[in-house]
C-alpha cells in the first residue's frame, strides 16, 4: 500500500522522466486505457513548460530557432522542474543552464542575453515604490553625506556582459526581419554593456549607463555608504564626478530612500 507523498512522488516522476513504472497499475483504466491518460499528462506538462520559457525567453528562441530552442527546453525541464505553482519562477535557473550548456562555444553569450530577459521579467513582476524626493537630502548634513546608504528601487536591476547585449535584444525584438547577430549588423566584439533595466508607469525602460554610474549603483546595491562607494569608483575612473553621477541616478528615478549608516 502507497502512502499518497509516496503516490505523488511516483506520478511526478513518471510524468517528468516518461517513464510510467509501477505507476500505470496504480491507475483505473476509466475509458482511457492508464498509459494512454499518463501520456496526456506529460505532454500537457511538456508543452505548458515549453509555452512557458518561450514566452519568458522569446530572443533566445529567436536567436537559437525554434526547434534547438524547444529542444532545450526540454533539457532544461529534465534538469530543473517546476517546484512552484507559480509559473513565473519557471525559468530562473535557464541563465545559469545555458551557462553550463554553452561554455566555450560561439553560442555562450546566450548566457548574458537570457540573465538580461529574467531581469526584465523580474522587473516587470517587482513591487512598486516612489522615487526619492532629491529635497529630502538637503536635510542630511553635510558631515553626514559620507555615511549615505541608498536603497534602490525594487523595479529596478542592473545587468553588466562583455557583449553588446542591447543592440542584440533591440535587433531581436517582435517585428525585427531576422534573429540578429549577423556580422554585418551586430559584432559581439563591438563592446561591453552594462544595462539599467527600470520599470516605469507604462514600459520598462532598458538604458546603457557610463561606466562609472553603473559601478556607483552596483556600490549601491551592496549597500555600501556613499563616501566608501565614492572612493571605489573613483579608484577605477579618473573621471568620476560624484556630483553630476548622483544627479543622474537621481533624474532617472533609481532611489527610492536613504538612511545613515555607521562612521567609516
Amino acid at each position: 500500500m502507497h502512502s499518497l507523498r509516496e503516490t505523488q512522488r511516483a506520478f511526478c516522476d513518471a510524468v517528468l522522466s516518461g517513464q510510467a513504472g509501477g505507476m500505470v497499475e496504480l491507475l483505473r483504466n476509466q475509458g482511457i486505457p492508464a498509459g494512454q491518460r499518463m501520456q496526456i499528462y506529460r505532454n500537457n506538462n511538456r508543452i505548458g513548460f515549453h509555452a512557458t520559457l518561450q514566452a519568458t525567453y522569446p530572443v533566445i528562441e529567436r536567436l537559437g530557432d525554434a526547434d534547438w530552442f524547444q529542444q532545450n527546453a526540454r533539457e532544461y525541464q529534465l534538469r530543473f522542474p517546476s517546484r512552484c505553482g507559480d509559473l513565473q519562477y519557471l525559468g530562473q535557473h535557464y541563465p545559469g543552464f545555458l551557462k553550463k550548456e554553452l561554455a566555450g562555444t560561439d553560442y555562450e553569450y546566450f548566457a548574458d542575453v537570457a540573465a538580461l530577459e529574467w531581469a526584465y521579467q523580474e522587473v516587470l513582476t517587482s513591487a512598486d515604490s516612489k522615487p526619492l524626493d532629491p529635497a529630502r537630502l538637503g536635510n542630511v548634513a553635510p558631515d553626514d553625506h559620507g555615511r549615505l546608504v541608498f536603497a534602490l528601487r525594487p523595479e529596478l536591476r542592473l545587468i553588466a556582459s562583455p557583449y553588446p547585449l542591447l543592440a542584440i535584444w533591440k535587433a531581436n525584438q517582435a517585428g525585427a526581419k531576422t534573429a540578429s547577430t549577423d556580422e554585418a549588423e551586430i559584432r559581439l566584439d563591438a563592446g561591453d554593456s552594462r544595462i539599467l533595466l527600470i520599470r516605469r508607469h507604462d514600459h520598462i525602460e532598458l538604458r546603457e549607463l557610463p561606466p562609472a554610474s553603473f559601478a556607483l549603483l552596483q556600490q549601491f546595491v551592496r549597500k555600501v555608504a556613499l563616501g566608501t562607494a565614492t572612493d571605489a569608483v573613483a579608484a577605477n575612473y579618473a573621471d568620476f564626478d560624484l556630483g553630476s553621477t548622483l544627479q543622474q541616478l537621481l533624474s532617472l528615478e533609481t532611489i527610492t530612500d536613504f538612511h545613515l549608516g555607521g562612521n567609516d
